[in-house]
């Protein structure tokens, strides 16, 4: 007989207990939020006492994860495994899918030509860590094998661009940051394609031919609002995912992906905790494009939830999945 869980658990303004409040409090693995989610007041709303100290607007955002206000909102990713879930990619029809193309044969309808800028061996090496791995990470996805990590191919290049309409102070040299230790730690080369007007959506195509050319689009990253991206309106500072493929070998490939950031909630968090805690937001979600996962290890930057003693830079967890993220296999038919 299942035991119930406590019924002092705290809810939410609608009396909705979340999910993973109940796991938490039932000492059960806890099924994260889908997004990174900080527990901060509206940072629209002056406050009518002025200006409140460090110390006391952190305890303010810690008491609202505590009671779960009606900021908090629990959403689960949109990558979908595609060991179980082949046809899937994000929730929007999987492009390529077994069967498709390699290099050198025709065109696939709704792909690119397979192959482009891979190198017959990895661009990079993953960073070497000393002593004991950590186990204090988790994968978005595995091979049909179960036990792999679904990842970029290590032997081409990462290629983004940046939506910079509403980039708060900081922001540009925050994402600069997060990708310059994502790229020592798996050995990945991010190649940035400049600017762009395009608009943040949740079912980003990751084939965009119109607007790229005939290549995976590159990675999305953008500073988008509210009214773009709804999540935004609650507790959720970020919202990040990779966009993968199952290739003719049978293997799933990281082609694509997007990282959509608020700034509103990029501004507070630097003013109130300090611009190391806010560009830390930012490379929790480009943790999440690489194929990291959510864990509930609280010293790691891929914990979901954040505090005034989280951690500003990837730790031991976060950096042995990284390290076993950049080691994947080439992936040629991609």
């Amino acid at each position: 007989m299942a035991v119930p869980p406590p019924d002092d658990l705290p809810k939410s303004a609608s009396g909705r207990i979340p999910k993973w409040v109940v796991d938490e409090a039932m000492g059960r693995p806890v099924e994260a939020p889908g997004f990174r989610s900080y527990g901060v007041p509206d940072p629209l709303k002056p406050s009518a006492r002025g200006r409140p100290s460090k110390t006391r607007r952190w305890l303010s955002a810690l008491l609202a994860v505590c009671i779960v206000s009606g900021l908090v909102y629990v959403a689960q990713h949109l990558g979908i495994n595609p060991s179980t879930a082949p046809a899937v990619i994000a929730g929007v029809p999987a492009l390529g899918g077994p069967g498709g193309t390699v290099a050198g044969e025709p065109h696939p309808i709704n792909g690119p030509m397979p192959g482009l800028e891979e190198e017959s061996s990895p661009i990079g090496v993953p960073a070497t860590l000393s002593g004991r791995p950590s186990a204090s990470y988790r994968f978005e996805a595995t091979q049909p094998d179960g036990s792999t990590p679904v990842a970029w191919s290590p032997c081409r290049p990462i290629h983004y661009v940046v939506r910079a309409a509403h980039q708060p102070r900081g922001g540009a040299a925050g994402i600069r940051a997060a990708l310059a230790a994502a790229s020592a730690a798996t050995g990945f080369r991010f190649i940035p394609d400049g600017m762009t007007s395009e608009s943040p959506i949740l079912d980003r195509d990751p084939y965009l031919p119109n607007r790229y050319g005939d290549r995976w689009a590159p990675v999305l990253i953008a500073w988008a609002t509210k009214a773009e991206v709804p999540d935004f309106e609650t507790d959720v500072a970020g919202l990040a995912g990779p966009a993968w493929v199952r290739t003719p070998s049978g293997d799933d490939a990281i082609v694509s992906g997007r990282v959509y950031l608020d700034p509103a909630k990029y501004t507070l968090i630097a003013r109130t905790a300090g611009r190391a805690a806010a560009n830390a937001v930012i490379l929790h979600e480009v943790g999440h494009l690489l194929g990291l996962d959510h864990v509930n290890d609280r010293k790691q930057v891929m914990f979901p939830r954040s505090g005034p003693d989280s951690p500003t830079r990837f730790q031991r967890g976060d950096l042995t999945g990284l390290a076993a993220l950049g080691s994947g296999a080439c992936q040629p038919d991609a």
